[in-house]
């Protein structure tokens, strides 16, 4: 286990994605379920000013912060300052004052940041896992680059306003469109899912996913957020792991061309 453990942490040292990250998840975190909240309270929120690298941003009026995961190079985590164990806390799907999501992504820049390269918003994504494929019992929403399935399951046209029932590799999930030309996200995914079961109804175990779409120039469709709302289903193989739908590794991301840099778009004096 230890050998997995380094031979995966190498990986993602090295910007690639490790072959299996759940179960990666599950040996880092299995230790203890309250480390991460652990962490976040003593390097981030006890201090005045918080130093610590892993403390990227410390929003106390906002009610976040963003983490940097231990494992690649380009993976954020944004959580509460508050104890909130995750899907399973009634109080996520009923807080209309905090809204993690949109503060996730009004930082996504820190993605590009870290891979060195400026990404578009279609290159974004934001997962929340659920209870049976966490190992923190600390609320953590997961920033980074989609994965290249995530790109392709956004692009294939069957993803519309309406809920649609969907396989995202091999598993059942649900997805929809929430129109939007200005890339700033105008909903509580949330409530998104939690207006369309039913405000009395059970939530249940689920992963939610969040990411953005925009049509090229001159193509049908519309530009806006999709939200994938995965249940935990045993008959339908889905375990809720919605951060399947990144890349810890940021593949898309670190193949587009480099920009070049002032000095070399400018053309140089004549010796």
């Amino acid at each position: 286990m230890k050998r997995l453990l380094l031979w995966c942490l190498a990986l993602a040292a090295s910007g690639q994605a490790c072959a299996d990250a759940s179960l990666l998840e599950h040996i880092v975190g299995g230790f203890s379920r309250d480390s991460l909240w652990k962490n976040v309270q003593q390097r981030c929120l006890t201090p005045a000013t918080p130093i610590h690298p892993d403390c990227v941003i410390v929003d106390r009026q906002r009610g976040f912060v963003l983490y940097k995961d231990m494992i690649g190079a380009s993976h954020y985590l944004v959580i509460p300052v508050r104890p909130v164990s995750g899907v399973d806390d009634a109080r996520v799907w009923s807080d209309r004052e905090h809204n993690a999501w949109a503060f996730g992504w009004s930082v996504r820049d820190t993605v590009a940041r870290a891979v060195g390269n400026p990404l578009p918003d279609t290159l974004l994504g934001l997962a929340i896992n659920a209870k049976a494929a966490r190992s923190q019992d600390q609320l953590h929403i997961h920033l980074d680059c989609i994965s290249e399935s995530a790109r392709d399951f956004m692009a294939s046209g069957a993803i519309d306003t309406r809920w649609r029932d969907l396989q995202f590799r091999g598993k059942a999930v649900r997805a929809r469109l929430i129109p939007s030309d200005d890339p700033v996200l105008p909903v509580d995914p949330f409530d998104v899912v939690r207006q369309d079961i039913g405000a009395d109804a059970d939530i249940a175990d689920r992963g939610v996913f969040v990411g953005y779409v925009r049509p090229p120039q001159g193509q049908p469709g519309q530009a806006g957020f999709v939200v994938v709302d995965e249940p935990v289903s045993k008959a339908g193989g889905a375990n809720g792991h919605a951060s399947d739908f990144l890349d810890r590794g940021c593949k898309l991301g670190r193949a587009r061309p480099q920009p070049q840099s002032q000095s070399q778009s400018q053309p140089q004096p004549q010796q």
